[in-house]
């Protein structure tokens, strides 16, 4: 199963969109903070070997991308 998380950071929100085997499963809209991000570890959690993509937006995906390394994701 190929789960890929794809992640539109701006500078308030993130939204998630979630697919499994090339088919959207869900998306949601997180804040950029600790209840958005457990939101969104709960999912990454969930599947084996998440790909996770986000554009790098400079200081608004800093947040994101410090929490992914502090709960040892990859990302692209």
């Amino acid at each position: 199963m190929r789960a890929v998380f794809g992640i539109d950071v701006s500078k308030a929100s993130s939204e998630v969109a979630v697919f499994v085997n090339q088919n959207k499963i869900h998306a949601y809209t997180i804040p950029n903070d600790g209840v958005g991000f457990s939101r969104l570890l709960d999912d990454l959690n969930s599947v084996q070997k998440p790909e996770i993509i986000f554009e790098a937006t400079g200081v608004y995906s800093r947040r994101l991308q410090a929490f992914l390394e502090d709960h040892n994701f990859a990302y692209t």
